[in-house]
């Protein structure tokens, strides 16, 4: 997904601005300390609806009463605007959708927003915002009945960020690599979330771990019961032995000793009746004839049920695709007929009837196309619909089970065959227990304890296993810690690494985030490397392979930008001039300090245009710096003199 930042605006209470444009490629914002270049982060942050404002308390606080962000998702643009903490409106939220870049966001006015709400960012603002950029998975959790405190729930654009930010403490820092891993609940979602903010797998993929779960559950319990079953095969023979000769005594017949369970269902199967009470039924076989029915329909309900989710699995992923394609499609396309000045070819004249027709015609079009690209990406999740099908498919499955021993229940029951008044009545219930009994012994041997129960729970268990494979999630952890293992390497050849710790082999787990170097005394953790040029060439070799990484899976939701915050402070601990140096010594350190920063502007510009030239997408990569030098000037954007009272605000 090439997710950009195009602008950031800042309005006060009067409707007074200040803005930054930002470019494809390497943009570079420099000056002294103290002019806002760090709260470029947090503001971008906050409009990411962070749950929190990190906005530096001071100028740019007193003045904001608006934080507005405008993205460049694809061929289209959302503008986010947050009002400030101190307005109490920081739960709330505008968001817009634009097709074009044009004068209403080059020149953006706080009148933009006079015709938008203000909603709720959560469930509303930030729900849609994620559907354009194709963040529809809404449940990650792997298990039907999971503990609140380990819920996942729904992906979100706040498990991306700690891809795209490195602050001034955390760039160099020798303990952290990731912005907000100090919180143990969002490292471990984060890293839970990489298969999926990179594509690698969807919500089907958790749904299938689901039913993998669920599925071994039903086999285990299977099991148990069959063997439970095996162990009571005597008592079922003792039972229904006693119950047949019973009805034997009734109709004057004997019963043979020596037969088998086999012998005994057979025969309760085919009882004998006498010719007077043949064509008559009891109360006893009326009710249980009707929960037969009323189960049946409960039957066809589930069927039903079970085609609709097959129907959905199905065609979930049509409508994403197909939204996709519209916005390809107008993409390419251009309307600049000019439908004022058509004229008859022979006189020259001007028809002005076919001209308005046309001018309608114009807009209409305009209109639809406009309608279309905010389709964008927009994904709708069917997980809520699966939801509500699978419960109401667990409900019937209930109700079918009651059904069955409210069945089970007549056959059984003492009262009825106390209640009998005569021997007709006694046969005909004796009859119906005999057979009901039969049947509910099939039913626990066929339906929960057969072998072929089994079979089929296994063969389903098969065939989710099959398709969980399509996913190959550990071939998804090799390809991409072999594709950052050789990254990293190569990108922190090129930066100041010291010699007594080569050769490089940098190597980073995706399972757990832990990065280590190995060499030949084994592996050396980010904190055991020595020095400041050793850990901000790590950070920057890590971070520049996962914007690689990130840009090249297609179906990745991560932003494609990255904004990295005084990369030069492990060389240039505080703003200094080269006039202001007197030693000689001090001096040529300096230079030496400069080539480096010059290097790392290298390195980043390098690998733009490595990624751009691989994928086809040119990523984003903003620093925030106080180092300055001509050699990079062509990418600094912005280049702020705190004695001419420049700065952000």
């Amino acid at each position: 997904m090439n997710i950009t930042i195009k602008k950031l605006v800042i309005f006060n209470d009067k409707g007074q601005s200040r803005d930054i444009e930002f470019e494809e490629g390497l943009n570079i914002i420099t000056g002294d300390s103290k002019t806002g270049k760090s709260a470029i982060i947090e503001i971008i942050d906050y409009c990411l609806f962070s749950s929190r404002s990190s906005i530096p308390k001071g100028k740019i606080t007193d003045f904001g009463e608006l934080f507005v962000v405008v993205f460049k998702v694809n061929d289209f643009y959302l503008a986010v605007g947050r009002p400030a903490q101190k307005t109490g409106n920081m739960n709330y939220s505008y968001l817009n959708i634009e097709s074009e870049y044009d004068d209403s966001l080059k020149n953006m006015k706080i009148s933009y927003f006079d015709n938008l709400s203000l909603r709720l960012i959560k469930n509303d603002i930030q729900t849609e915002f994620e559907q354009y950029i194709g963040l529809a998975i809404s449940n990650l959790n792997s298990d039907n009945e999971v503990n609140k405190l380990e819920n996942k729930g729904k992906l979100s654009i706040r498990d991306t960020v700690s891809f795209l930010f490195q602050h001034q403490n955390l760039i160099a820092n020798k303990h952290a690599l990731f912005y907000r891993f100090d919180d143990i609940i969002k490292r471990k979602r984060v890293i839970e979330s990489l298969p999926v903010l990179l594509g690698a797998v969807d919500e089907n993929y958790y749904d299938l771990i689901r039913q993998e779960k669920e599925k071994i559950r039903e086999i285990k319990t299977e099991k148990i019961i069959v063997e439970k079953l095996k162990s009571s095969k005597e008592n079922e023979t003792f039972f229904l032995r006693n119950s047949i000769q019973v009805y034997y005594s009734l109709i004057n017949n004997v019963l043979d000793e020596n037969l088998t369970l086999i012998d005994l269902k057979k025969i309760g199967i085919n009882l004998p009746i006498p010719s007077e009470i043949l064509n008559d039924q009891s109360k006893l076989f009326l009710e249980i004839n009707r929960y037969e029915k009323e189960r049946n329909l409960k039957y066809i309900e589930k069927e039903i049920i079970e085609k609709a989710l097959t129907d959905l699995y199905q065609t979930s992923d049509d409508g994403y695709d197909y939204a996709k394609e519209l916005v390809k499609i107008h993409s390419h396309q251009k309307y600049s007929q000019d439908s004022n000045n058509l004229s008859c070819p022979i006189c020259d004249s001007k028809n002005i009837s076919i001209n308005e027709n046309i001018s309608i015609l114009e807009n209409s079009k305009e209109k639809l196309i406009n309608e279309l690209v905010k389709l964008g990406t927009f994904s709708n999740d069917n997980t809520p619909l699966i939801s509500e099908l699978k419960s109401n498919q667990k409900k019937i499955e209930k109700e079918i089970i009651v059904l069955t021993k409210n069945i089970n229940i007549l056959s059984i029951e003492d009262k009825a065959f106390n209640e009998a008044k005569n021997k007709r009545e006694q046969i005909i219930y004796q009859k119906g227990k005999i057979e009901s009994l039969i049947k509910a012994f099939l039913e626990a041997n066929n339906q929960k304890g057969n072998s072929k129960d089994l079979l089929q729970l296994e063969a389903d268990l098969k065939v989710i296993k099959a398709n969980l494979l399509k996913y190959n999630p550990e071939k998804f952890k090799q390809d991409s810690e072999s594709f950052l293992k050789e990254n990293m390497n190569r990108i922190c050849e090129k930066l100041d690494f010291e010699e007594e710790l080569k050769p490089i082999d940098l190597n980073f787990n995706i399972e757990d985030f832990s990065f280590f170097h190995k060499n030949k005394d084994g592996k050396i953790r980010l904190d055991e490397m020595g020095s400041g040029a050793n850990w901000l060439a790590s950070h920057l070799s890590i971070f520049l392979s996962f914007l690689h990484l990130n840009i090249k899976n297609e179906k990745s939701v991560i932003p494609a930008f990255l904004i990295l915050d005084q990369p030069s402070q492990v060389y240039f601990p505080r703003s200094s001039k080269k006039e202001e140096i007197t030693d000689e010594e001090d001096l040529e350190k300096f230079d030496d300090n400069i080539d480096q920063v010059k290097n790392i502007f290298k390195v980043l510009n390098e690998e733009i245009e490595l990624i751009n030239t691989k994928t086809g997408i040119k990523p984003q990569i903003i620093v925030l710096e106080h180092a300055n030098d001509e050699s990079f000037e062509k990418f600094i954007i912005k280049d702020w003199n705190k004695s001419k009272a420049q700065g952000l605000i």
